[in-house]
């Protein structure tokens, strides 16, 4: 099963059955060392095959194992990344929502299997209202599509309130019988974020900021506009294909401000302290996270609960979230009987966010089919751009049977452009078409 993963969406990935037995395609989880050490050099090596700009944080029982930031959080005067470097966390932010949520259902103001209209009454499309439930809206289950396509069409500083989001898709019929499957939506979640400023009569920004910033100490954390002079805080950045080794900011694709989907700003110090909050008990009582992380939909390669992300290396349980747009990527997890957490922000390409997500992984699992599917797609797409497709395609031919290489030669092909070598950019595409075949 593939998942096609692209510089937006950095939640999907390709599961493999088997685990990669040759040389040269080694694993960050091999050798001695320590964790820091091995962590270093897989950030060294992420920074010279994929550009990785950001922050990445290893907190082990409540003490920091590990950190280190690199990079440039402004390019055009040199400003570089810091370890409290606020950066946009895409769809890690749906945490926040979900937690704000089901703090409310805690607290008996909201039914998960209520449809909206209880909540809503005056939703736009009656009919819809009431079909969905806020449980289905958390799990991405309710049809509700999402706004992308819409919001590329207007300025950016159209949509500043959580309201402003509805008009993008409140008139799109549902894409399936709401609860029936899986179907990611940022709409569902601007409804989420509508129904707690209906109950609490605080904006989005202003609840999730009472409720969870400031409880917790999370003073790198908010959800400035654009347009606002933040200290500290990053740009960021996408590599220019058409112009050999230049970089564009990424602030004319990017939202005016974050919303319940998505597009906070936070600190890996923030997010360690907020995932570590949410599994001893100060955000949601146990019995609630149990519910909120146990997984209902299947994704590949992890799983999705009611807001929150669940994904099982070798045995070991990490619960969390991933997020990605143009110029952005990070992840927050927390490895439960580890005790564990890991917090990743970057602002620039998703290859260099991915790299260190496998490495990560490996060190603190062992290698695993899903790491070893990473590193397959990636020493093909290697051996299409430095010698052929042909080179490639015996990769391919010689794998593990049941593993199969995760979708990385989009992004593989744009950074070889970008680096200016247009003819591996189209022999790493050839690869990815026989690999991948159109739908």
């Amino acid at each position: 099963m593939s998942i096609r993963m692209t510089r937006r969406g950095v939640m999907g990935a390709t599961a493999g059955l088997g685990v990669l037995s040759w040389g040269g395609l080694g694993r960050a989880g091999d050798g001695g060392g320590s964790i820091a050490a091995r962590l270093d050099a897989a950030v060294e090596q992420a920074i010279i095959e994929a550009d990785f700009s950001g922050v990445l944080m290893l907190n082990r029982g409540g003490k920091v194992v590990y950190q280190r930031a690199v990079g440039q959080a402004e390019r055009e005067f040199g400003a570089a990344n810091r370890i409290d470097t606020r950066f946009n966390v895409a769809s890690i932010g749906k945490m926040f929502t979900a937690t704000a949520v089901l703090r409310l259902v805690e607290q008996r103001r909201i039914d998960l299997d209520a449809p909206i209209l209880r909540y809503l009454p005056d939703y736009p499309v009656r009919t819809i209202a009431e079909q969905i439930t806020v449980r289905q809206l958390l799990s991405h289950s309710s049809g509700v599509g999402s706004y992308w396509e819409a919001i590329a069409q207007k300025p950016s500083q159209a949509f500043v309130e959580t309201r402003d989001f509805l008009p993008l898709f409140v008139d799109q019929p549902l894409e399936f019988t709401p609860g029936e499957r899986m179907g990611y939506s940022n709409g569902g979640y601007v409804i989420l974020g509508l129904i707690i400023e209906a109950l609490t009569g605080e904006t989005y920004a202003e609840h999730i900021g009472r409720t969870i910033f400031e409880p917790l100490g999370m003073n790198g954390s908010g959800y400035w506009p654009l347009d606002l002079v933040v200290p500290n805080r990053a740009d960021g950045y996408t590599r220019d294909e058409a112009v050999p080794g230049a970089w564009r900011n990424n602030l004319f694709v990017n939202q005016f401000r974050g919303n319940p989907a998505g597009g906070a700003y936070s600190t890996v110090e923030d997010l360690s302290t907020f995932i570590a909050a949410l599994g001893d008990g100060r955000l949601l009582s146990p019995q609630m996270y149990t519910i909120a992380t146990t997984s209902l939909f299947d994704l590949g390669r992890a799983r999705y609960g009611l807001g929150f992300m669940e994904e099982t290396v070798n045995g070991h349980r990490m619960v969390g979230h991933s997020g990605g747009h143009f110029g952005i990527a990070g992840e927050v997890w927390r490895y439960q009987d580890l005790d564990v957490t890991v917090a990743m922000l970057s602002n620039s390409e998703v290859d260099g966010y991915w790299a260190l997500n496998v490495a990560v992984k490996d060190i603190l699992c062992g290698p695993s089919p899903a790491t070893d599917a990473w590193r397959l797609g990636m020493a093909m797409a290697a051996a299409a751009g430095g010698d052929s497709v042909a080179a490639a395609r015996a990769l391919f031919d010689a794998r593990p049977q049941g593993l199969e290489p995760r979708s990385v030669f989009e992004v593989e092909a744009a950074k070889a452009r970008h680096r200016g070598n247009p003819a591996a950019a189209e022999r790493i595409m050839q690869v990815a078409a026989v690999i991948e075949p159109p739908a």
